[in-house]
Formats: structure tokens, sequence, C-alpha cells
């Protein structure tokens, strides 16, 4: 083939993932758009900056106090809303976040974003603009070390914590290939751009089915809590970046755990194959005086999905202790 012709097709070929690329993220974002409202936060490099968060009231009035949901890796937070929203409402004002850089949540930060302790930092700001004084915080997976973060740098907004499978301390061993290609400066934003609709579509349902392994996802899951949205450039990058420099930030953080001294309830599968439970929330229980630790038979990594009679009860317990 003479090289004209070859560049002809190269072209041709990166031309049209892009346009397919563009045309699945438009697709997305029509099909699953922004739930809730928006806060604005301070301006970072005249790029916008913003929080998107779910309310939803509490049935019985007045509401005990505040719960804030914060979403693990690879997701947004329509997972916990699909969880835990109906449970959680009977007596409980719910407040669900997206972590910056996923869902409808800005990333001005890029790479900077990744640190739970700079996530935990812009929450805080957003839901102290809305008025939010003190709250009983749910952290899943990654969001857990969020969590933790809040709590070490904003002791007096947290009322107590339930950690759910909680990704909390360094672990041996590194991360899968698809997280740390996206999490690439330059090489990242072309492989996303150009094969986000390719390789999301891939990754979805054999990731989803394995997070929730032994049990099997809740009915169309995938739709309902908008697991798609995850599959755009920016959000397959921003995910990258959160898993691959997440060892790195927990190296630093966990030492600090011992420096909570709020109620903690540690909610944990047995069975769950994503985060180790003995790596994870054993470790976390002994870290944090006081914690107590919820070891769930036969679960996995969802057990606000499997058990979300048990996270409701760790809040009122939580809130009874506080």
């Amino acid at each position: 083939m003479h090289l004209p012709v070859a560049l002809s097709l190269a072209l041709i070929i990166l031309v049209g993932l892009l346009a397919i690329s563009f045309a699945s993220t438009f697709s997305i974002n029509r099909r699953y758009p922004p739930e809730g409202r928006f806060q604005a936060l301070a301006v970072t490099k005249r790029r916008r900056n913003r929080i998107h968060f779910v309310e939803r009231d509490a049935r019985a009035k007045p509401a005990i106090c505040d719960v804030v949901l914060i979403h693990g890796a690879f997701a947004s937070m329509g997972d916990q809303l699909l969880a835990l929203a109906d449970v959680l409402c009977e007596r409980y004002r719910v407040l669900a976040v997206d972590r910056p850089g996923q869902g409808w949540s800005d990333r001005p930060g890029e790479a900077r974003d990744a640190s739970p302790a700079r996530q935990a930092s812009l929450i805080h700001e957003a839901l102290r603009a809305q008025g939010v004084e003190r709250a009983v915080v749910i952290g899943h997976s990654f969001g857990a070390a969020v969590a933790a973060a809040l709590a070490l740098e904003h002791p007096s907004f947290v009322r107590g914590i339930v950690f759910v499978a909680p990704a909390t301390h360094p672990w041996p061993g590194g991360i899968a290939w698809h997280y740390r290609i996206p999490a690439l400066p330059a090489l990242g934003r072309i492989f996303t751009g150009l094969l986000a609709p390719v390789l999301g579509p891939l990754l979805l349902r054999p990731g989803i089915e394995g997070v929730f392994r032994p049990q099997p996802p809740p009915r169309d899951y995938a739709r309902r809590a908008g697991a798609a949205r995850a599959l755009t450039p920016s959000r397959l990058r921003a995910n990258g970046q959160d898993v691959t420099k997440l060892k790195h930030h927990l190296l630093a953080l966990s030492p600090r755990y011992r420096e909570i001294k709020l109620p903690c309830v540690i909610v944990t599968g047995d069975a769950d194959s994503t985060v180790s439970p003995a790596l994870h929330s054993r470790a976390l229980a002994r870290d944090i005086e006081g914690a107590k630790l919820v070891v769930l038979e036969g679960v996995g990594h969802m057990p606000h999905h499997a058990r979300p009679d048990t996270i409701l009860a760790a809040i009122d317990e939580i809130v009874t202790r506080a």
C-alpha cells in the first residue's frame, strides 16, 4: 500500500473514531442527565468547578439527621441512591454526591483532584454552602477513603461514618491496565478519546457482574443506576487517575486513621473479591478505636445492595452513640 493511501486510511479511521466517541458521549449524557442540583465552587484556572448532588427528604418529619452518600470508583451517585435512598429516607434526609470527575461533578484539577483529601474538601465546601452543618457519612469502596479524609480534615462536620466495603489501606501489587492507561497525561487523553465507546461497553457488564459477585446485580442495574455515565472519555480518565493514584494517597492517609474519634461502623462481605476485607476492613477496625466491624457472610463488594437493612442499622447505631 502506498504511503499516501495508508495515511489517508489512518486519517479516515481516526476521524471515524472521534466522531463515534463524540456521538457516544452526547448520547450517554442525554440519556442520563443531571438528577439534582449543582453547587458552584471557586473557579480554578478559569475552569468550571461544580459539585452535583441529589437531596431526598425524609418521609418522617422532622428528619433525625442528614446522611451523605459518597460512591466508589467507576460509578456515580446513582449506585447508592438505587440501593439506599428508599430505606434511609424513612427517617433521614439523604444527600448523595457525585465525586469530582464522576457523574455530573466537575474536575478542574485533573489528576490533582484524584486525592481523597482533595475530594473530601470539595464535597465539604459544597455541602456547607447548601446549609449542611453535620452529617453521618456513608463511603463505599474508594468513597470510604474520601469519608475518612472528611473526618480527619473536617471532624466537626462528620457525626459518624459507615464504611462500606472500604478501600482504605495500601495493598500489595499493582492495578489493571485499563486503569493505568487512561491515567497517563497525554496518551490517556488519546486512548479514552478514541476508544471509550469501544472499551467502555466491553468493560461495563463484566465489571458490574464482578463487583456484585457472588450476588447477581439487581434487575436492570446498569440503566437504573446510570452506570453508562462512567463510559465517557473524561470520566474514564478521572476514574483511571483515582484508582492509579489511590495506593500512593493511602500510604499517607492510613497512618492517620487513629486520629478519628467518631462513631464508626465498618460493613464488609467475606466474599468480597474486589477489595480484601482482611487488608482493608479488618485493618481499619484495628486503627479506629471503638469502630464496630460487621462481616456479612457470603456477600461480595456491594453490601449496600445485598443488605441495605444492615446499613440502616449502622446509621441508627451511630446516631444513638453520637
